[in-house]
């Protein structure tokens, strides 16, 4: 036929090539392999450094018989009351859980050893198969801030042992993924992105990773100030007098760190498939607020709210997530920070990862 000639399937393969440069239409190829966190080529030189992994994998040891506690229902209470923090037990299974599955799945991925792929597939499928109804607030915001890790540990495992991961895709698309917080205005925007980002990627939709993308870079616009502060952030307290009160700001570099790991981690997935922001312009916005988060955690008397907080901050090395940072934007202050340790907020194992 006439649409088998040789030149018709090259202006074919050109006319798509042009589209695809264009934007008009999404390639297969651009969404990535299976795995949206780790490269071959990462978990290559995980496998030929052991040292580096030994530790978690004798964790994933420890932890091969420890079992989901998931719920129909959830519904964890507010974090925040007029005095502090409130204990919430679900949410924090929810997020231990999710942080369980995500290093059993790095364990089969450096090992192969099917064990761990079945007890990362096991935790995930239990809360997948259980989990029906979301009704509170703080039920939405903590599957914004923990599903992401189940999502990337499920990447790391969905090829083996032939898992059926049908529920848990019920789960990212038609439960958790209406309740993205990615329209609103603070951190939870970065996590819902991050969300969003995750899903996308894991399901191969091309459509919603493009807009996950531009929400990123939007928020980069509307969140960095000129000096590289994250002023919705900065002011934070430990109640839910949230940007006032007696505390304002103790929570405040804190709450920067917990801004910028979801922003870092999606710009990662963005990266692994094919769509990295980390040289647009909106990157470098991104390189000027880790310089000053750096700067704020390697002197954290330098930070606004010190000096009103009588000398005490929270949060102040829960930066983990700087070691993939430093990768992109070196500078002498996050390098002193990675150098000194005492990393905090390192369910990701970032620095297991990116060294």
């Amino acid at each position: 036929m006439a649409t088998n000639h040789p030149l018709h399937r090259l202006a074919r393969r050109c006319a798509l090539f042009a589209l695809t440069v264009a934007g008009l239409i999404s390639a297969p190829a651009v969404m990535a392999s299976s795995n949206i966190w780790l490269t071959n080529a990462d978990i290559g030189l995980l496998r030929s450094q052991p040292a580096r992994t030994a530790a978690l994998m004798q964790r994933c040891d420890k932890e091969i018989d420890t079992q989901a506690a998931p719920v129909a229902v959830f519904a964890p209470p507010a974090h925040y009351s007029k005095t502090g923090v409130v204990e919430n037990a679900m949410g924090k299974r929810f997020a231990s859980d999710g942080e369980l599955a995500y290093r059993a799945a790095l364990c089969y991925a450096v090992s192969q050893d099917l064990r761990y792929a079945q007890h990362a597939q096991a935790i995930i499928s239990a809360w997948a198969d259980t989990l029906q109804y979301v009704p509170s607030e703080q039920g939405a915001s903590d599957l914004n801030f923990d599903l992401p890790a189940y999502v990337i540990a499920a990447s790391m495992v969905r090829n083996a042992n032939r898992w059926n991961d049908a529920s848990f895709r019920h789960l990212i698309t038609r439960i958790a993924l209406p309740l993205s917080h990615s329209d609103r205005k603070n951190n939870h925007a970065n996590w819902g992105v991050l969300l969003n980002a995750s899903i996308a990627a894991y399901t191969g939709d091309a459509a919603l990773l493009a807009s996950s993308r531009t929400r990123w870079l939007e928020l980069m616009d509307s969140e960095v100030a000129a000096d590289g502060s994250l002023p919705l952030e900065i002011c934070r307290s430990d109640s839910t007098a949230y940007c006032s009160g007696a505390r304002k700001g103790i929570n405040g570099l804190s709450y920067t760190h917990y801004t910028l790991l979801p922003t870092i981690a999606a710009a990662r997935i963005f990266d692994l498939q094919g769509q990295a922001v980390w040289h647009s312009p909106q990157g470098n916005k991104l390189s000027a607020a880790y310089r000053k988060a750096a700067a704020w955690t390697l002197h954290p008397e330098t930070f606004p709210y010190y000096q009103s907080n009588g000398g005490r901050l929270n949060g102040v090395n829960n930066a983990a997530y700087f070691t993939l940072l430093q990768r992109q934007f070196p500078n002498a202050d996050g390098g002193q920070v990675i150098a000194n340790g005492k990393l905090w907020m390192n369910g990701l194992e970032w620095v297991v990862l990116f060294p």
